[in-house]
């Protein structure tokens, strides 16, 4: 800590002189020293190599690779690299997959374009070659075949793609007619929906299936009224398919009193079929009508 006041200078302090190297053959005990101390630290070096040896020769008994320092580092390096090479791999793969066909796209394209283009040329000059022979060769065939089925196959590609195409639709039908194929609303497999309808068919007649098909429609109508209306149309038009020809017209009884035996029982059997005819008809007209006006009623309801 400094202080404040007066300063005085102290006097320095007196240094030891320096002695001067002993002169040559008076300093046998200082060359007897050296020795010994040269003796000590070769010793000490000795005992810490032979602690260091110790040490390593246990280190190798637990584990022979302690030293591999090459191989650790080798080992490090590839499981650090492996897996971005790999992952480049994948990559470069896929990537080069794609482009390589989008290459192949663009070449038939080319090609194409220049097969019209060459025979937009060659119309210009067929009166001058017109009665001569023309040959094709079977490459040449088998190139222009391959070039219409993979315009076709374009055609069904580019069909499918604007029929998916969700921006293109203005309702939801598809949804709804699909509806009943996704598993998470309660759908079945294809099996148990085929087995259950060959059951009810064996065991509910025509009235029954009726009755369970508008508890069905009943019970879809809070889904949506669009839904109920598209499964209104269907049920039309599966009710109109179903209407069959117009019964014959049964002969009268004079015609029956006057004919054979056997007419009269093929007549006999013409007039019960034609009634049951008749009657499957009358069904199947009620059945529409009554869709009809489920549809109307629903459609003035979704109106008010």
């Amino acid at each position: 800590m400094r202080g404040y006041g007066l300063q005085l200078r102290k006097k320095p302090a007196a240094t030891r002189p320096t002695l001067p190297p002993p002169a040559p053959g008076f300093g046998a005990d200082d060359d007897e020293d050296d020795v010994e101390r040269d003796i000590a630290r070769q010793a000490a070096v000795n005992r810490g190599k032979k602690e260091i040896e110790a040490m390593q020769k246990k280190a190798l008994e637990e584990d022979s690779s302690i030293f591999d320092y090459d191989g650790a580092y080798d080992k490090f390096k590839v499981e650090t690299v492996r897996p971005l090479m790999q992952d480049r791999e994948e990559r470069k793969s896929k990537y080069i997959h794609t482009l390589m066909e989008k290459a192949k796209e663009r070449e038939r394209e080319h090609e194409i374009i220049y097969e019209r283009k060459l025979l937009k040329e060659r119309s210009k000059d067929d009166h001058l070659y017109a009665g001569k022979e023309k040959f094709v060769t079977s490459a040449y065939k088998k190139k222009l075949a391959e070039d219409e089925r993979w315009k076709e196959e374009e055609r069904l590609r580019i069909q499918r793609e604007e029929k998916e195409d969700v921006t293109k639709k203005n309702d939801m039908s598809d949804f709804y007619f699909n509806l009943n194929k996704n598993v998470a609303f309660g759908a079945r497999g294809s099996e148990y929906r085929k087995a259950s309808r060959l059951d009810t068919a064996a065991e509910c007649p025509a009235n029954e299936r009726s009755v369970e098909r508008e508890d069905v429609q009943q019970s879809k109508e809070h889904i949506s009224p669009s839904a109920s209306a598209f499964e209104e149309e269907r049920e039309i038009a599966s009710g109109r398919q179903s209407i069959p020809n117009a019964p014959e017209p049964m002969l009268e009884p004079a015609a029956l009193g006057t004919a054979s035996a056997p007419e009269k029982a093929k007549t006999e059997q013409a007039a019960s079929q034609g009634q049951q005819t008749g009657e499957r008809y009358k069904r199947s007209e009620d059945a529409v009508a009554a869709a009809k006006e489920r549809y109307l009623a629903r459609k003035r309801v979704r109106q008010e």
